[in-house]
């Protein structure tokens, strides 16, 4: 399968599709990683109240250190990114409801290894506050940054 192929030219999944691919992708997880915080314990996020006095400083919420449940979360997202883009549908399941796939640039399916270099990036293009994501918007490929880095593309198209 070529790009230059007239019967399966491939067309490139630009950003907005890929944004709710992954917000998908997060509320299919966000489940598992409100068990693991409940099960490890919320008591890894220092919550600070309001005090009486009005005009000291304090915060709701702000979490102080990365937990054991944090880890977790991370490991248990690369894990899922890996294992749904070696297999043959090469999707997650967020990319897959909306039709979309990643490969390498002739379509074609990842290894293993690159699936887990791809998730790896993903990961660390989320931490960049997404502006990692933005080159998709400005490339003829819609290459985000892990997509440069991984030598991968997203592609449209339903994958058996």
């Amino acid at each position: 399968m070529t790009e230059n192929s007239t019967e399966n030219k491939l067309v490139y999944a630009g950003f907005w599709i890929r944004i709710f691919a992954g917000i998908l992708d997060v509320l299919f997880l966000l489940p598992i990683f409100f068990l693991l915080v409940y099960i490890l314990g919320p008591n890894d996020y220092q919550m600070i109240k309001i005090g009486d006095d009005l005009g000291q400083y304090s915060q709701i919420g702000v979490q102080t250190k990365t937990s054991l449940a944090d880890y977790i979360n991370y490991a248990l997202s690369i894990a899922y990114i890996t294992y749904f883009l070696s297999k043959k549908g090469q999707a997650t399941l967020g990319k897959k409801f909306l039709k979309i796939y990643v490969g390498n640039p002739d379509g074609s399916r990842l290894s293993a290894g690159r699936s887990l270099a791809r998730a790896v990036g993903s990961i660390v293009t989320s931490m960049t506050l997404g502006l990692g994501f933005l080159p998709v918007v400005f490339t003829k490929e819609k290459v985000s940054l892990h997509d440069f880095i991984c030598k991968t593309r997203v592609f449209h198209g339903k994958k058996d």
